[in-house]
Parts: structure tokens; sequence; C-alpha cells
């Protein structure tokens, strides 16, 4: 709430519109939603049982009119009487290319050994032991769904299943009405999806509907979820069928998610007693109450359209009221981001003048101040002769490059430098010699270092360097000293005099050799006076004089 408040009067007007406009879409969304989502949910539930109802009597129409066709086909002669097997075997193949649902048609002698079939598939092969031969012999005969294990691998796969097989099998009678054989035909069981998937394709609000065929054990015969054919069900809604119930449920199914549920029984077709099959249609009930859900959405939309044409127009209103001492308060934030150097004539009611004109005078003060601060910060923190920073500047430098450097898992190099025989050039060419040449130093020592990176002067000819360097920091520093002598080595030309000169640097790395500054920069004070001790005019690794220290004791 106190974040509100900081922000102007104009964006607090307007988000009070905005919050009053899309407050009032809510409620009208919420109480649109639940009165409408009720009366859907019930149109639809009549919708998904009225879609069941139609599957099951597809289903039980197609199944009775191959039934009859089968049945038509066992009267004629030439299969009655088995005259001629090559006009028998002419014949089913020819009813196997007309009607493609029949996968295969095959005639059994009385022993149950096929004589004829589509395709010549298990001619010779005796399967008097199979249902459909036991019970085709006895009377017309309708199996339920099942996998063909004769015919499984004959067969494409089928949405990467084994092809599945309705039977349908009539006994065969000569003219005499002597028991000849049986006609047996095996239907694809795709016809069945083909149905389910062609006939109620789903539309308007019984879009993303699912359909079932369950059989009269319970077991799932048909669906589009491959996971759950061949699994048992156990639903509310598939016991009502099993009562030849019609209607629709709320129900559970195994996914734990709600689903309004359709129902009815196949329970056959005029002559056709049916096999007891149940047909159950779903649809989620967030798919179901989509279109309340749009309208809703639909609501909250205008109303964040219009919330947004209110703001404007109350943030447009109020800026008459405010608008000066926004334009004041502007003016000052662009000051401070140095946008422009002075405040703006603002112009309104009396007090807003009387308020502008004091603020330009109070700035104009402070801004004097500020610079006149600047500047003694600059003296304050850099040396004089040569524009390096100064130990202020390194030990302010020092604090934000640790903790840089922790952050970025990373190290700092610090390398103390000092030229070697300096004094000799004052002595012969004089003090303004000298500052000519520690000029000259710290400008090749700038080009040397990034734009990050430290180089100050603590006194004389003495200076430092630190700067940020990856986790081989030893290496990197190493390369940075070989740069620097490198620099230092190319003459300086002061006063029409040639002068050449040398440096020595001691280099401490952290966190390695310390995390204490003062301990850094004496580490990297030993290491330099070790390479003068050297010899001058190179480089010494503080790591380097401990191993040379540890060395002297093992001799000792």
């Amino acid at each position: 709430m106190n974040k509100l408040f900081q922000v102007g009067i104009r964006v607090q007007v307007a988000l009070a519109t905005a919050l009053m406009v899309v407050g009032l879409a809510a409620l009208m969304s919420f109480v649109v939603g639940k009165r409408s989502g009720a009366d859907l949910q019930t149109q639809i539930g009549l919708g998904v049982s009225d879609i069941a109802l139609q599957m099951a009597d597809e289903l039980d129409r197609t199944m009775w009119t191959h039934r009859g066709e089968v049945s038509v086909l066992s009267t004629l002669g030439a299969l009655r009487n088995f005259e001629d097997v090559r006009e028998v075997s002419s014949i089913i193949n020819r009813l196997r290319r007309e009607i493609p649902i029949f996968t295969w048609i095959g005639v059994l002698d009385h022993e149950g050994t096929v004589v004829a079939a589509t395709g010549d598939m298990l001619v010779g092969m005796n399967i008097a032991q199979r249902p459909v031969f036991q019970y085709g012999k006895n009377g017309q005969f309708i199996g339920d769904v099942h996998d063909a294990k004769l015919l499984a691998e004959k067969f494409p796969l089928y949405n990467g299943e084994p092809i599945q097989f309705v039977d349908i099998a009539v006994p065969l009678v000569n003219d005499s009405d002597e028991f000849t054989g049986v006609l047996a035909t095996h239907l694809s069981w795709e016809w069945a999806d083909t149905v389910r998937k062609s006939l109620f394709g789903g539309q308007g609000i019984h879009q993303n509907v699912d359909i079932f065929v369950i059989s009269q054990e319970g077991t799932v015969l048909l669906g589009p979820d491959q996971e759950l054919v061949g699994t048992s069900l156990r639903l509310d809604a598939l016991t009502e069928a099993k009562r030849n119930h019609v209607g629709w449920k709320i129900s559970t199914w195994p996914d734990g998610r709600e689903y309004l549920t359709g129902y009815a029984p196949a329970d056959g077709h005029l002559d056709y007693d049916g096999l007891n099959w149940s047909i159950l249609v779903r649809q989620h009930v967030d798919d179901a109450l989509a279109p309340v859900f749009e309208l809703r959405r639909d609501i909250l939309i205008w109303g964040t359209v219009l919330a947004v044409v209110f703001s404007i127009i109350a943030w447009w209103a109020a800026g008459f009221l405010v608008g000066p001492i926004g334009h004041v308060a502007n003016a000052i934030e662009a000051m401070k981001r140095g946008e422009i150097s002075q405040l703006p004539d603002v112009r309104g009611a009396r007090e807003i003048n009387i308020l502008s004109k004091n603020l330009q005078s109070l700035l104009a003060k402070l801004t004097e101040k500020d610079a006149a601060l600047g500047a003694m910060k600059h003296i304050a923190h850099h040396d004089k002769l040569t524009g390096l920073g100064n130990r202020l500047a390194m030990d302010a430098y020092f604090e934000h490059a640790i903790a840089r450097a922790d952050r970025k898992k990373g190290e700092l190099a610090i390398l103390m430098l000092d030229l070697d025989d300096f004094k000799p050039i004052n002595d012969r060419f004089g003090h303004a010699a000298g500052d000519d040449v520690l000029r000259e130093v710290a400008k090749r020592l700038r080009r040397c270092v990034r734009g990050g990176d430290l180089v100050a002067r603590l006194g004389g000819d003495e200076m430092v360097i630190v700067c940020h360097v990856d986790k081989n920091g030893a290496t990197e520093a190493t390369m940075l000293a070989e740069r620097i002598l490198h620099e230092i080595l190319m003459p300086f030309i002061t006063g029409g005099n040639r002068v050449s000169i040398n440096m020595s640097i001691g280099i401490s790395v952290y966190p390695e050799h310390g995390h204490d500054p003062e301990k850094l920069l004496e580490r990297a004070d030993i290491a330099l006076y070790t390479a003068k001790a050297r010899g001058k005019n190179g480089y010494v690794l503080f790591s380097d004089v401990e191993k040379s220290s540890d060395s002297s004791t093992s001799r000792a």
C-alpha cells in the first residue's frame, strides 16, 4: 500500500478507475458463468448420452447387416454342395474385394479342415478346435472381439497393436439337409473404430468427445486411449448401461479426472440379440464447459480493454490538475540523469509558480556545491603529478575489487612497481626531467591495463597496479609484468635528452597470497625487493619467494 502512494496522483486515479472496471467485469463473469454453466452441463450431458445411443445402434445395425450377408452367402449352391472348390474360392474372394470388412472368409468341411479361403490363407489347415467351427456347426454364431492367433501375423498392425476380429459363422448343409461344413468369417474390428472416428467427429459443443466400447465383462474393447484398451473398467455409468439404461453422469475415470459420461447398451437390432456391449461417451468437464470459460474470458478481456480506455481518460483528465507538478518532477528527474542543466519555468497556479522559482534557485546552489565537492574528491583521490590514483583511491578500489572477484569467482593481481636507479636521473637532469619521466611512465602503465583496473602512485617512483584476472591469476599477472617491462625499456625523451630506465616488479595474487589488502601489498613488496636483489629489471612472484625460502630451510 505504501508503494501505491509513492506513485503520481494521475497514476493513482488511472489505477483506481482500471481496478473498478476490471472488478465489475470479474463480477459479471462470475454471475454469467455460474448461471449458464449448469444449463450447458445438462445440455452437453444429454448430447453425449445421445451419441452413446447412436453409436450402440450403429454397431448393432452393422453386425445385423453382416450377419445377414453371411447367412445369404451360405445358401449358395456352390458352397452347400462343395462341387467346385475353385468356384467357391472365386465367390468368397470376390465378396472379400467388394466388402473389405470381411478380413477373412473360409469354407470348412465337416471335419473342420479349411478347403477354401480368401487369399488361400489357412487352406488345408484343420481348425476344428476353434470356436468358429465348434459353435458354427451347431447354428448361427457371432463371437465377441478377440485376437486371431492363426491370422494375426498375416495382417499389418493397427494403431501399433495386432489386428482384432469378430467372428460370424453359419453351418453349411447340402440339398439333402446333411451337414457338410461351416462358412466362417472374420470381421476386422477396424470397422468399429472407423465408425467411432467418422460418425461422431465432434462438432460444436461436442468437440473432444471420446467413445468407448465395453464388453459384457467390463473390458475396454475400443477407445481412443490405447492404454485403456484391454483393461477392466469400473464406473457407475457402466453399471447403468449394463442395466439397459440410457443417460449421463459426471464420473471419475481411472486417470483421476472428471468427465461428463453418456452411456447406452448395445442390445441388438431386430432378431439380432447383440453381444451385451456397453457404449460410453465421455467429455472432460473443462472441455464441456469451454464455452462458459470463453464467455468469461471475453467478458474479462472486454473489461480489461475498457479499463485501459477509462484509465487513459482518467489519466488525461487528472493531468489538468497535477500536470504542472508532474512537469516539475519530471524535470528534476531529467536533471538528475544529466539530460538538462537547469529547471524550466513552469506555469500554473500561484503556488506552483513560487515552487518552480524556489526550486530553480535551490538546485542552482546545490549544483555548484556538488561540482565543488566532485573536484575536491578528485583531487583527494588522485596524484597531482601523474594523474594516477593515490593511496586513498587504492583503498577504496580494493573494497569493490575483492567483492567483485569473489562474486565472479575470479582473482586479483597486485603488482608493486619501482623504477631502478631513478635517483641519478634527478641528479643528472634535474627534478623537472624526473617528473617528465614519471608522467610518461604513468601513461605507459595505463596503456598496459584494462579500463576497470587501477594504476596508483604511492609516492616517489613507487607505483601499484591492481587488476582483475581469471582463476589462473599468476600466469596472467606475469604476462602483464612482461608487457610492462617491455614498455618501460623504450627510451624516454625529456628536455631533448634520451633517457633509458628499467623497472622491478613484485607480484602477489588474491586470494592465493592473502585476503587482506595490506597483506597482499606487503607480500608484493617482498617480491619487489627480491626482484631488485636478483639484479633488477625483472619481476618476481611471491610464490617464488616462498619456494626459495623453503629450499634454503631444507639445505640448512
